[in-house]
């Protein structure tokens, strides 16, 4: 499940339980009950558009306000809240307990479409909070609070005019399908623009911690080999010593890199030695290699030639895996 998908439902859960909250509180406030017929009457006052426009575009910029990053989550809580209290009062005023209303309208086909778009307008603006690099997915997924809340203003409209309200969950249905497959194209449209975005990145970050390949350190091995002969015949036999030294390292590396073998260690490298010597049908490889691991490390100019005899033998017999 995706994190903003999970943000959604918990939003949506929290929406849900303050608005419960709220309405379960008794509230004896006559200005919320007046207020609350206000509107009512200025809705019932209008024609089937004329409401679906009211109701829409009152509940889009209560939309738009919780989307507002950071600062979205309180006004969509003190909105919550505030509509709780106001069907509280409403309630009250009627003898009737509040959380029964609550609940009463939560069984209505468009409370099911109007409340989501709250808690997805809220958390997509979280959402640029949490993750700024991804703020595309919030933005793209904010675009189905406006289809949703229009969904929901015809439905709440049509409530008015059927005996049976319950019957437009039929209406109902058919949207939250294409909904959920709209949320679900957003999703994927968010998902092909950030790859797009961040894998120049992570395929610098690839590049920098690739392990070396065979023709990698076969290269090295020649460029190696190519400045000791330079140094020896400069008669700097002390540099020489080492870039065949170095050669041969990375030849060796390069054979275990192909055979398979690690070659971290010095008992890694003995062992794709002994590897070699074996399939070569030499097993006198591996002494030579003792022996001139024996003049590099002692630093014994003197058998300089030894040595590069040595070493020539092992790039011989190397060279042929």
């Amino acid at each position: 499940m995706r994190v903003l998908t999970k943000i959604i439902l918990i939003v949506f859960v929290f929406e849900v339980v303050l608005f419960l909250i709220a309405s379960s509180i008794p509230q004896n406030n006559p200005s919320l009950v007046s207020a609350f017929n206000s509107t009512e009457n200025q809705v019932l006052n209008q024609s089937y558009f004329g409401k679906v426009l009211m109701i829409f575009g009152n509940n889009v910029r209560v939309a738009f306000l919780d989307f507002i990053p950071a600062v979205g989550m309180i006004i969509l809580a003190v909105s919550i809240y505030s509509t709780g209290a106001v069907l509280s009062a409403f309630s009250s005023s009627l003898n009737v307990p509040g959380i029964l209303s609550a609940l009463g309208l939560m069984t209505l086909p468009h409370s099911w479409l109007e409340l989501p778009s709250y808690a997805v307008a809220a958390s997509s603006g979280l959402y640029i909070v949490i993750r700024p690099r991804e703020w595309v997915r919030g933005l793209l997924t904010l675009i189905i609070v406006p289809i949703e809340l229009f969904l929901a203003a015809l439905v709440e409209s049509s409530e008015f005019y059927v005996s049976n309200p319950y019957i437009l969950w039929l209406y109902s249905i058919p949207a939250f399908v294409f909904l959920y497959f709209l949320y679900e194209f957003l999703q994927k449209r968010a998902d092909k623009y950030i790859k797009v975005k961040t894998p120049v990145t992570q395929q610098q970050n690839v590049i920098q911690i690739q392990q070396p390949t065979y023709a990698d350190y076969i290269t090295r091995y020649n460029q190696s080999w190519n400045t000791a002969s330079y140094y020896e015949t400069q008669g700097n036999l002390a540099e020489a010593m080492r870039y065949y030294w170095e050669a041969i390292f990375y030849l060796i590396t390069a054979v275990g890199n192909k055979l398979g073998m690690p070659t971290l260690t010095k008992e890694d490298q003995d062992n794709v030695i002994k590897s070699v010597a074996y399939k070569v049908g030499n097993p006198q490889l591996y002494d030579i290699y003792n022996e001139a691991f024996k003049i590099r490390i002692e630093n014994r100019l003197s058998d300089f030639q030894i040595f590069k005899e040595y070493l020539s033998q092992l790039a011989r017999y190397l060279n042929s895996i």
